[in-house]
């Protein structure tokens, strides 16, 4: 009988030791962001041609873009200039976000004004261009802006709720469900600032680049209007060489 407590007694122990160095070994949503954005970021610069169709059911509109990124040094900078339709050919958007302060600035081009606007505080989280991504969805979030919670897990993917730093934010939280196989986000939940869902971001393909996953397409819906943007990257280049004149104002003039 001593035998057999003892036994159960050190097999318990031995349980004990596996969870508790589990539990050490487990991930926090903090370190799991970290990883999605070193991936996600994973390369400096990228210029991309873009298909963005926008609309519902039948009534849909195609626009092609060009859209530049950039990033390090603790910034983040996007310009996006649309090619066609004619009708928006020349307009322009540039936006830069100061990763430490959390300050974005952005700028838009009309030709038929002459001239570069600056967007405005909640300006910046208006539409882009009639498309469901807004301005500044479209260069994305820096883990840095945001604190994150590991909510669940399965073989697949992790589940990541993360609550913005500034209460300036258009978003009062965002649910992640991540890759854990390549620490991409596949999918993103967008909640208003009353805490209901509004749109819902699933990145749908990635080009293997050097060994690194490559985001080429994306669709953003809106969870209100039932309305859909497709944002496909029909040709992508990364690690080009870029310099902060080639972003901003200036550059949209």
């Amino acid at each position: 009988m001593l035998r057999l407590e003892t036994s159960v007694w050190f097999a318990g122990v031995f349980a004990l030791v596996i969870l508790m160095s589990f539990e050490t070994q487990a991930q926090t949503g903090e370190e799991i962001m970290q990883e999605v954005n070193a991936v996600m970021g994973h390369f400096p610069s990228a210029v991309a041609e873009v298909d963005l169709t926008t609309g519902k059911d039948n009534r849909k509109r195609k626009r092609v873009l060009r859209l530049v990124s950039k990033q390090g040094d603790g910034r983040r900078q996007l310009i996006a200039t649309f090619r066609e339709p004619a009708a928006v050919r020349g307009v322009g958007f540039s936006t830069e976000l100061d990763v430490a302060s959390n300050q974005r600035q952005s700028w838009v081009y009309l030709p038929s004004l002459g001239g570069v606007r600056e967007l405005k505080g909640s300006q910046q989280h208006e539409s882009f261009f009639g498309s469901d991504f807004s301005y500044s969805d479209l260069m994305g979030r820096d883990a840095g802006q945001d604190t994150h919670k590991l909510i669940s897990q399965d073989e697949e993917f992790f589940a990541i709720t993360s609550t913005p730093k500034s209460k300036k934010d258009a978003y009062s939280k965002l649910d992640y469900k991540i890759g854990k196989s390549d620490n991409t986000i596949r999918e993103i939940t967008f909640y208003d600032l009353k805490g209901e869902p509004l749109k819902r971001l699933t990145n749908i393909d990635f080009e293997n680049v050097d060994g690194v996953p490559v985001l080429l397409k994306s669709e953003m819906k809106n969870l209100k209007s039932g309305s859909v943007t497709l944002l496909d990257r029909t040709s992508i280049q990364v690690a080009v060489e870029l310099f902060d004149y080639d972003f901003g104002p200036e550059a949209l003039e």
